[in-house]
């Protein structure tokens, strides 16, 4: 009978695990590397390998960053410092796979450390985010909705169909606060000392994990929902705690220093380089005053089905910032606070839950959009927090507190006037759908181009209805109608975002890719992208050691041969994509093109390259007209040329 009731909460953690390695074992992974095409000036459209959907060349921080630096560490047997990164890359504090203390920490890295199929450990990795968001969700609403199924596997999936997961990849801050509050939550109510033992296990492991994924903005953004729902849930049973106390204390306390302990030692081992990070000027460290929000912004999320179209031109800066969890909090957190209120004053007992979420978004609103004294950023800590990443806690707390609300005898409205009440707040949401949607329009006319055959009036006029009708149904709570209709919505808004894939040949199984890698293998002489950065990216995803790329953080071992007299130390101080071009009169040396990336304007023949061993130059350019570049190996088929440079003089670097 015990076995029963486990294996039907244990069914979809199952399917989703067995999905997983069905998806792993085809090679398949929802990565943007197609777009090496355009690299090796192929068509994209004619690669065999992209069964569905486009390549996004926004999602550069993925394909273009992270994906060369994974393999560069799975080549080179995942070692902490990467000396094919600058001049050595500490990698300690990136989610990448690397054989440190934290390796244990990153499970969705584990599989390069154990497998030697770099492109089954990439499907693990990729499809690995999405299970864990997914399990972790689930296990919370479970408890949450005292074990409503229904709720927690849709629930689940509407958190994984939310655009600002998939246009920023972001899964893993949802993911481990979410274990972090299944692990507290059961430890809260557990009247057993064995068993609350293994929950503070899980419990110190999430946190560990939560800590080191070292994004502030997130993680603030999304512990200020944690903290609300693990107090409203311990005032609601406090009764229940006081009796466990005797249990409960002393496995939180020891999880608590163990947790104080091991994060010490990472720090201190990881001090240098956290140090060099938060000395930056981007993104170093920043004091971000509230106010800087956009109301268009805040409840764009019913538009961002349109984010799918490239020809529809996002309407702040591009799709990722653009992107959204569909907020319906405006209207749920005016009805649970006037039911609250009505239950306190008939001496009834409140649910606390709903209440402090509700109260927590109330302040995020004012935050976002109302300038206050900089104490109150100060002291909150969300002068960490730039406005537009606080709508994962805005999100995070919305879908709870709905997901909540459908789990939980919340007050039924019975009579009349609630029932009018209801239709006043789901058509006065819709109405602020309509006036969003008209400002969207004035901001980015084009964004509401495609499809054509309905005009941008028809489009805004959609979603208005859809946000009336939606909020309607979870205010009357028709349970199913909302979660079909939600997740519906969700999966269309989302299903075009990322492409699926199978493997990665295109950037570690070319004729080129097989070349340096040949080239590498024998001789760690340093390579240089000129021109385009995209080609440095890609000789390091084949072994190659790279001086340009992307610096994680500053490389000052470079650039002290580069910039001796430090005259552009505040450009190049920063996480930076480096590009590297062939000096022209009056050009500036180092230039600043955005806030993460900056050029470099030097002969291939400077004697600063010797210094720097840089003895290879990848480039679509004709170079060989530099006394100093003799003609390697030639690509007609891709335009890309590999020079050898003459060294003269002994290098600094080894």
């Amino acid at each position: 009978m015990l076995i029963k009731k486990y294996l039907k909460f244990g069914i979809y953690p199952l399917l989703i695990t067995l999905s997983v390695c069905i998806l792993a074992l085809l090679h398949l992974n929802g990565s943007s590397v197609g777009i090496f095409n355009n690299v090796l000036s192929k068509d994209i459209s004619q690669d065999q390998n992209l069964l569905l959907g486009e390549p996004r060349g926004i999602r550069g921080d993925q394909f273009m960053v992270m994906l060369p630096i994974i393999i560069s560490q799975d080549i080179n047997q995942n070692p902490e410092v990467n000396s094919d990164m600058g001049a050595n890359t500490n990698l300690i504090t990136q989610i990448a796979p690397s054989k440190n203390m934290l390796s244990l920490f990153r499970p969705t890295m584990l599989p390069f450390l154990i497998l030697e199929d770099s492109e089954i450990a990439y499907s693990l990795y990729w499809f690995g985010e999405f299970a864990l968001l997914l399990i972790s969700t689930y296990l919370l609403l479970l408890i949450l909705t005292k074990k409503n199924i229904l709720i927690s596997v849709l629930g689940s999936m509407i958190f994984l169909f939310t655009p600002f997961i998939h246009w920023w990849n972001q899964t893993n801050t949802i993911t481990w606060i979410s274990f972090i509050l299944v692990f507290l939550l059961m430890i809260l109510k557990e009247d057993s000392l064995k068993k609350a033992v293994v929950w503070g296990i899980g419990l110190l492991y999430s946190m560990i994990t939560f800590l080191f994924i070292l994004y502030p903005p997130f993680q603030i953004s999304i512990s200020y929902i944690a903290f609300s729902l693990l107090l409203g849930y311990s005032l609601n049973n406090l009764k229940g705690i006081k009796q466990n106390f005797k249990i409960i204390f002393p496995v939180l306390i020891t999880v608590v220093v163990l947790f104080l302990l091991f994060s010490i030692l990472v720090y201190n081992r990881s001090l240098d380089v956290i140090q060099l990070i938060m000395g930056t000027s981007y993104p170093g460290a920043r004091f971000i005053s509230s106010g800087g929000g956009n109301v268009l912004h805040l409840f764009n999320g019913l538009y961002n089905i349109l984010l799918q179209a490239s020809s529809n031109n996002p309407p702040f800066a591009n799709q990722s910032e653009s992107s959204n969890f569909f907020l319906l909090f405006p209207p749920i957190v005016f009805w649970v606070l006037f039911k609250s209120i009505k239950t306190y004053f008939k001496g009834k007992k409140i649910d606390w839950i709903p209440v402090l979420i509700s109260l927590n978004l109330i302040f995020f609103t004012i935050w976002y959009l109302v300038p206050l004294p900089d104490f109150i950023s100060k002291y909150s800590l969300l002068y960490l927090v730039h406005p537009h990443r606080l709508l994962i806690g805005f999100g995070y707390g919305s879908y709870i507190l709905m997901l909540y609300f459908l789990g939980n005898n919340f007050r039924e409205s019975k009579n009349k006037s609630d029932n009018i009440i209801i239709a006043i707040l789901s058509f006065l949401f819709g109405l602020l759908i309509y006036f969003v949607g008209k400002g969207l329009y004035n901001i980015s006319p084009s964004f509401f181009e495609y499809p054509s055959v309905l005009n941008y009036e028809y489009k805004i006029l959609l979603a208005s209805i859809f946000a009336t009708f939606i909020t309607y149904l979870l205010l009357k709570k028709h349970t199913k109608l909302f979660l079909i209709g939600f997740l519906t919505f969700s999966i269309i808004s989302t299903i075009f975002i990322n492409p699926l894939y199978k493997g990665l040949d295109i950037l570690i199984n070319t004729d080129l890719a097989n070349y340096i890698q040949e080239t590498s293998e024998n001789d760690d002489s340093k390579w240089i992208g000129y021109n385009n950065n995209y080609l440095t990216q890609y000789a390091l995803a084949n072994n190659a050691s790279v001086i340009n790329g992307v610096h994680l953080y500053p490389q000052f071992e470079i650039w002290e041969v580069l910039d001796p007299e430090e005259e552009y130390i505040d450009l190049y101080n920063r996480y930076a994509h480096i590009n590297v071009s062939e000096y022209e009169e009056g050009e500036e040396y180092i230039r600043l093109l955005y806030p993460d990336a900056l050029e470099v304007n030097i002969s291939p023949c400077d004697e600063k390259w010797d210094k720097l061993n840089v003895k290879y130059i990848i480039t679509y350019q004709e170079m060989s007209s530099y006394t100093c570049l003799k003609l390697r190996k030639d690509f007609p088929e891709y335009g890309i040329k590999i020079y050898d440079r003459i060294i003269s003089i002994t290098p600094a670097l080894p």
